[in-house]
């Protein structure tokens, strides 16, 4: 068993043993070095002394694996063979970090200077050689709702358990009945999503570095544009994800109506345009509407901010009134203006513009429901991201070594869920198909 193997292990048992206690006792798991049993502290000093061992193996492992890279760094040379023609060494063995090390140095190395395209199109240009050349990248919105949402992490699948309702208090007259109420809890299932990204890569490209900086530039770039692609991948299923087989996006509203009841954890409640309303509908009423549909405590926050495209904000700020000012003016004191709004608020509330909320209606399957949601306002403490752990890749310089390239796989597992519906209100349109 590897070392990471082992501490997961033990990890998985501390929890249980601390799930354990608290089932038998009632008490918080913190109360355990003086609230437990002889046994159970025996117990978790053991498993204290366990974990401090494993991970000072892996520490010194570590160590002794970066003095062994830095060493080839230096003397990057391929050993010799002998009569059998078997490679001996250490760093020959395939299934050692020293193999990997060396072929890939050498063969990064090696003295072959060639100008290749990543991809053959007729639009593609090829990876430039001249070390004053530079590649222009394309901008692109960064992940909005890593920005705003509560983003956590996570080491597994995970159950939380959320407060649905808490208990009711009443006026009692002497010697009448008390009534007792209790609380009551939802369970949210967390189940990290994989996301993957590749790409192939020459030895050319490899060899011909994109920038002063050498191979490693070469690599970094891919690395970057490999994240970004996934940070869209993600962003688009934290907003519009239907949460079956992947993660829940707060704006994914389909519904058959807005329920006084929310079995399915969506949000239930704003404002529903007229069946197949474009997003051009949308009034200034309607806006002020969704606002107050949330209730005052989830506003009274300055975690409450509104989500919103391009395509709605440049149709919500050209709104005007019958005498014809804008209604949600940035100017602070314009005469005439109902409600005035600061720069990057929309009726006072800070506004967010995502790439990915929809913009027209969509989403939905059947008649008379909702589709995706145009706008979305809420106090974000409660729509939750959870992250796996961080972007990995992984270099494979075999399975295309054929055509003598090299693959870098980036992948992600990440998952989202709204946490309590009531802190958000939608403004959604009607699917009339």
């Amino acid at each position: 068993m590897s070392d990471l193997d082992e501490l997961n292990s033990i990890n998985h048992e501390y929890r249980k043993s601390l799930e354990r206690f608290q089932k038998r006792t009632g008490l918080a798991p913190q109360t355990i070095d003086e609230r437990g049993s002889g046994e159970e502290k025996e117990k978790f000093s053991r498993m204290d002394a366990d974990m401090t061992a494993v991970e000072r193996s892996a520490q010194n492992a570590r160590a002794e694996l970066e003095a062994r890279l830095a060493r080839l760094e230096k003397t990057p040379q391929l050993e010799s063979r002998a009569g059998s023609g078997r490679i001996s060494g250490a760093s020959s063995d395939p299934s050692t970090p020293e193999y990997s090390a060396r072929w890939l140095k050498a063969m990064i190395t090696n003295d072959q200077a060639e100008l290749r395209v990543m991809a053959t199109s007729t639009t593609n240009a090829p990876v430039p050689t001249d070390m004053e050349r530079r590649i222009m990248g394309k901008l692109y919105q960064n992940s909005v709702l890593r920005q705003i949402a509560n983003v956590q992490t996570i080491d597994s699948k995970r159950t939380i358990t959320v407060e649905a309702t808490i208990p009711t208090a009443s006026l009692v007259t002497e010697a009448n009945a008390i009534t007792a109420t209790d609380f009551t809890f939802d369970a949210v299932s967390v189940v990290p999503y994989k996301y993957v990204s590749a790409c192939k890569m020459s030895v050319e490209f490899l060899q011909d570095a994109m920038a002063a900086g050498g191979p490693d530039t070469a690599l970094s770039y891919v690395a970057d544009r490999l994240g970004i692609a996934i940070a869209r991948a993600t962003d688009s299923a934290y907003t519009v994800g239907t949460g079956s087989s992947q993660p829940q996006g707060i704006g994914a509203t389909a519904s058959t109506a807005f329920a006084t009841t929310n079995s399915g954890r969506i949000i239930n409640q704003g404002v529903v345009l007229a069946e197949d309303a474009l997003i051009s509908t949308i009034t200034a009423d309607n806006v002020i509407d969704c606002v107050h549909a949330v209730p005052p405590q989830y506003r009274a926050s300055p975690r409450f901010q509104i989500l919103l495209s391009d395509t709605a904000l440049r149709n919500i700020r050209k709104l005007k009134d019958t005498a014809g000012y804008y209604v949600f003016s940035p100017a602070q004191a314009m005469p005439g203006t109902n409600v005035v709004g600061l720069p990057g608020t929309i009726y006072g509330v800070n506004y967010n513009i995502g790439e990915y909320v929809a913009t027209t209606q969509s989403g939905a399957t059947s008649a008379n429901a909702r589709g995706a949601a145009y706008f979305i306002v809420g106090n974000w403490d409660y729509f939750s991201i959870f992250d796996r752990t961080g972007i990995d890749s992984m270099l494979d310089p075999y399975s295309a070594a054929a055509n003598l390239q090299q693959t870098l796989y980036t992948w992600f597992r990440t998952d989202s869920k709204i946490m309590m519906p009531e802190a958000f209100a939608v403004i959604s349109a009607l699917n009339a198909a």
